[in-house]
């Protein structure tokens, strides 16, 4: 290789060193901003997409997708979860990431039902209409929704002439989805009688999924759930891997717990309780992302050199943090005194200690 080949490669690695540079220091700027103050800055870059899965209407459940490219490259994309026979906006997923990245996502949501284009004037006025006819039944919105119809920017619902009916054969229908649990079903039944009375609405109980006993929703939604969750957020978890800082600190609590459970669902681990054990999962992955502000990390690397895959390591940190949340719960201890036996403990564990307590030949099985 030449001098000047090489110097020319050497000046165009440190342009794109620079160029990263400015985008990390740009994005952490960018988030210490208020969630809502984003989305009305994205707001006003051009408009990249906006899709509505075609068979919304027919199925009666889709997803919307508005996104919207920077002049960074960067796309910010608003998910809202539809439900128009009954419930509305049911869940909205919030993202800004790299071009890639984002189109990705989208296609992998576009794999579990197919997208066509929407006016983005129209599908603010889908939305609008659909908040308002599920808050006449008694059911809101999800929490994120007002944040996330920012990102429509100057769109305006008025110039949309389309109308649009929610319901299915003039009622609101209601049907279990895979991710709704058995008392969020409780509470929109209750909502809706008092609202519209008993016979005001429908329900899907060919299964018997709405009996006033406990719904189970293990009978076959389990995996359509994950693969729900992990097309919509475009990840999936696995403790012996770390999870991508920038797509898992893009997610809600409520979505690192799915994709932790869809991880033991598939690796088909029994646990004496699954939600706690993805718990105790996502704080420790959380308490990763932190760094230097907390021992883990490095703990992590520690145990792992000393013999740990990482999602042994994981439960190994994880036993610490477990005795650590009961601590809190039933000692009188000041928090900073708390925290601080909790890095110490951390700072103390090893291999050989976690291993002796917890391995195959305890009676414990940890975390």
């Amino acid at each position: 290789m030449s001098n000047r080949h090489a110097q020319r490669r050497a000046a165009k690695a440190a342009r794109r060193k620079k160029v990263l540079a400015e985008r990390r220091k740009v994005a952490m700027a960018e988030k210490q901003l208020p969630r809502a103050e984003r989305m009305r800055r994205m707001a006003a870059a051009p408009l990249h997409s906006c899709l509505v899965n075609q068979a919304l209407f027919e199925i009666g459940n889709g997803n919307l997708v508005v996104a919207r490219k920077g002049t960074d490259g960067r796309i910010a994309v608003a998910a809202f979860m539809l439900d128009v026979y009954c419930v509305g906006v049911k869940d909205v997923i919030l993202r800004l990431g790299e071009s890639r990245e984002i189109e990705s996502v989208i296609a992998a949501m576009g794999d579990v039902q197919p997208f066509v284009a929407i006016d983005a004037a129209c599908a603010r006025k889908l939305l609008r209409d659909l908040v308002a006819w599920s808050r006449s039944i008694g059911l809101a919105p999800h929490s994120d929704y007002a944040q996330a119809e920012l990102l429509f920017g100057d769109a305006s619902a008025d110039d949309c002439t389309e109308s649009f009916t929610f319901g299915k054969d003039g009622k609101p229908f209601l049907i279990a989805g895979p991710l709704d649990t058995p008392a969020r079903i409780r509470q929109r039944i209750d909502a809706m009688r008092r609202k519209v009375g008993e016979d005001g609405f429908d329900i899907d109980d060919g299964d018997d999924v709405f009996d006033d006993e406990a719904v189970d929703v293990d009978d076959g939604f389990e995996d359509e759930a994950d693969d729900v969750i992990e097309a919509t957020t475009g990840m999936r978890y696995d403790p012996d891997l770390p999870p991508d800082p920038a797509g898992w600190q893009a997610l809600d609590e409520t979505q690192q717990l799915m994709l932790a459970e869809a991880y033991h669902r598939r690796a088909e681990i029994e646990l004496p309780d699954s939600k706690a054990h993805a718990i105790i999962h996502v704080v420790v992955e959380n308490q990763v992302m932190l760094g230097d502000e907390l021992p883990v990390r490095r703990a992590i690397d520690r145990l792992m050199a000393e013999g740990l895959d990482r999602h042994e390591a994981v439960h190994a940190v994880g036993s610490v943090l477990a005795a650590h949340l009961n601590d809190l719960l039933k000692g009188d201890a000041p928090q900073p005194a708390k925290l601080d036996d909790y890095k110490e403990a951390v700072e103390r564990l090893t291999a050989e200690s976690w291993w002796a307590e917890f391995g195959p030949d305890s009676d414990d099985e940890g975390p």
